[in-house]
């Protein structure tokens, strides 16, 4: 089905979507046109823009970091016609092996965009060490964590990125909440869940807090389990 240049696009759908294993490491702009591609494959009208080089209406709300699994994603995708939710979801087959949409909904026009309201996301994190990672010292270490005033690390070119700038950076900006999910003493292991900022001022990373922490641990396999709005879209409710 042809598109058409608008500035009016009839339609807007928000899809939240999961990347797992075997596509962890599908960079954000490949998954872009890999919805792009599913989507024409399907005959749906997307909309493009304005620009002299016409680009689809596909946006996510956050950056997307390769090898880590997310698992509530949302892309903001806007159509010149009415697309019926079946068609979203024979679009949604068409999507690559570990790219999954767990649900579509049709928003309203008006509505932000999901990449204006973010605000944050939330992580759980493997921690992992020797004898010293007992329950009462974890949990003890994330209390201390939230209550200290600043928190030294290093300041990072960006979320997707492994390469640090020159120079210390407060992280306890980043952090706004953290919590001990479960310990197995026996096997010197824990779970954490973490809600660090992102946003346009900045963004948190969850081997950075868990180094931060006055304990020696290191940072296991990380999930970004979802992302956190100000004014939260529907898709996310």
């Amino acid at each position: 089905m042809a598109t058409r240049n608008t500035d009016q696009p009839r339609q807007r759908w928000q899809i939240l979507f999961s990347r797992r294993h075997p596509a962890l490491w599908i960079r954000q702009a490949e998954l872009l046109t890999e919805f792009e591609r599913a989507f024409r494959e399907a005959g749906l009208p997307l909309a493009t823009s304005n620009a002299q080089h016409p680009r689809p209406r596909l946006k996510f709300a956050a950056n997307l970091p390769v090898g880590i699994e997310l698992r509530g994603e949302v892309l903001d995708a806007y159509f010149d016609d009415l697309v019926p939710l079946d068609k979203i979801q024979a679009a949604a087959e068409l999507l690559p092996e570990g790219i999954e949409v767990i649900d579509a909904r049709e928003v309203w026009h008006g509505f932000p965009s999901a990449a204006s309201q973010l605000r944050a996301a939330e992580y759980e994190v493997e921690v992992h060490d020797g004898p010293e990672l007992t329950s009462d010292a974890l949990r003890g270490a994330i209390v201390r964590l939230l209550a200290a005033p600043q928190l030294p690390g290093m300041r990072r070119r960006g979320e997707s990125e492994r390469r640090a700038d020159a120079g210390p950076r407060d992280l306890r900006p980043l952090l706004e909440d953290a919590e001990v999910l479960e310990v197995d003493e026996e096997a010197h292991r824990g779970r954490l869940r973490l809600v660090l900022r992102l946003d346009a001022s900045g963004a948190g990373r969850p081997e950075d807090v868990v180094g931060a922490l006055d304990l020696p641990v290191r940072a296991g396999p990380a999930v970004r389990t979802r992302l956190l709005f100000v004014d939260t879209p529907p898709i996310a409710r």
